[in-house]
């Protein structure tokens, strides 16, 4: 029987765990470092609050820190495999914490403080004017291994009352409601959020409460769940009292999907459905409008400026997106952008035209990123540093570089 002294030998897979999970903190830092020094290069002096058609300097950080180029960010972003948005994000909070929060900073570069934890710190500290933030950045020194976030939340609004007491807010009212039209099931089903006051709740609940049982007492023999969705469905069309009978109250417009006689696609949702569940709606519609089948590989131009809807949808149906790297944007609410300029001769064609969003479509106008479509869905950009991505309906993926011309003798 072993001695109970004797020495214990290290599991080496959890050895290995711990090694690696050290690696990835020192990794995080040397990002977060790399970005600052990256940041210093693509500062301006510019304005924040000038608008402008071309590119606008980007305040990402609380008062005080430096205002940064916006399409050069964009180029950080897709380099860091993100959105742009999340780029934005993630660059704010480094600003935030090197320049804002000068403890807690150092408190990162000796690995007393995560990336991760900083992070979620630096979020509440961007709306604190610069004493705010030098106020909770002294508080936290001390503390930050030990700091819950509930008691972050508490030293924010105290610095907020003690710095800035006319910014202190009565809190947000938070009610909405909200489907997601853009994305349906293979049934036809959408989801939907919502937050209501307590007396709208309990209206809203004693109405399902009516509609299911009268849906019950009609001989409906669907799972309860379903029923109360039948019965929010019947109330939204104000059909009192509620029944089995669905009065057409919609148009519909539908398109049959080109490649497959088992789905389709409703033109409000742009989402794949099921054609039992297309036959169902149409019977419950009081317009039903059935439109052309768009052919994705079909080549359509035009001369003029302007895309017809036919080729509008076509590019929306082709791309889903915007096709600017990481960007996920429904294609419908984009602008629809000439590859080749049309003022230099570009065409409004399918080969020719692709969905970008605003913000990136002014990217491609107003500075270096330039794209070019490989094959229809399918498209190569180059940012200004000279990284360049292929997008398509897998997602973006980084292109390595092209190889250095050799040297003239």
């Amino acid at each position: 029987m072993p001695s109970a002294t004797a020495t214990r030998t290290a599991d080496p897979a959890l050895a290995a765990v711990r090694t690696h999970q050290a690696a990835t903190r020192r990794a995080e830092v040397a990002t977060l470092v790399a970005v600052l020094d990256w940041a210093l290069e693509h500062t301006t002096d510019d304005d924040p609050h000038t608008v402008t058609f071309g590119e606008r300097p980007l305040p990402l950080g609380g008062v005080g820190c430096p205002v940064i180029e916006e399409f050069a960010a964009y180029d950080l972003a897709a380099a860091m495999g993100m959105s742009t948005d999340a780029g934005l994000g993630y660059l704010g909070r480094a600003l935030e914490l090197r320049y804002r929060l000068p403890r807690l900073w150092a408190a990162v570069l000796d690995g007393r403080l995560p990336v991760w934890k900083a992070g979620r710190i630096v979020e509440s500290t961007m709306r604190l004017p610069v004493d705010g933030a030098a106020y909770v950045d002294a508080r936290l020194a001390q503390a930050v291994s030990s700091i819950t976030f509930t008691q972050l939340d508490r030293l924010v609004t105290e610095a907020l009352a003690r710095h800035a007491p006319q910014d202190v807010a009565p809190p947000a009212d938070e009610r909405h409601a909200w489907l997601d039209l853009t994305h349906a099931t293979l049934q036809g089903h959408v989801r939907l959020d919502a937050l209501l006051s307590v007396p709208d709740a309990m209206n809203l609940e004693d109405a399902l409460q009516t509609g299911t049982s009268r849906l019950t007492d009609a001989g409906c023999e669907e799972p309860l769940d379903v029923r109360r969705s039948i019965a929010l469905g019947d109330l939204a069309r104000g059909e009192q009292p509620l029944d089995l009978v669905t009065r057409p109250t919609r148009d519909l417009v539908v398109h049959v999907h080109h490649d497959s006689p088992d789905l389709g696609r409703c033109a409000t949702t742009r989402s794949p459905v099921t054609v039992e569940t297309i036959r169902t709606w149409c019977g419950a519609a009081a317009k039903v409008t059935i439109k052309p089948v768009i052919d994705l590989e079909q080549h359509v131009h035009v001369e003029a400026y302007e895309a017809p809807d036919r080729l509008r949808e076509q590019v929306e149906l082709r791309d889903l997106t915007c096709v600017f790297p990481h960007c996920r944007r429904p294609a419908s609410r984009c602008d629809l952008d000439h590859i080749t300029p049309y003022s230099t001769g570009g065409t409004t064609s399918s080969d020719n035209l692709a969905p970008l969003c605003r913000r990136h479509h002014r990217a491609k106008t107003h500075s270096p990123w330039t794209y070019t479509m490989t094959t229809p869905g399918t498209y190569r950009w180059t940012a200004p540093s000279g990284l360049a991505y292929r997008r398509d309906h897998h997602g973006t993926t980084p292109l390595d570089p092209p190889p250095a011309e050799p040297a003239e003798p």
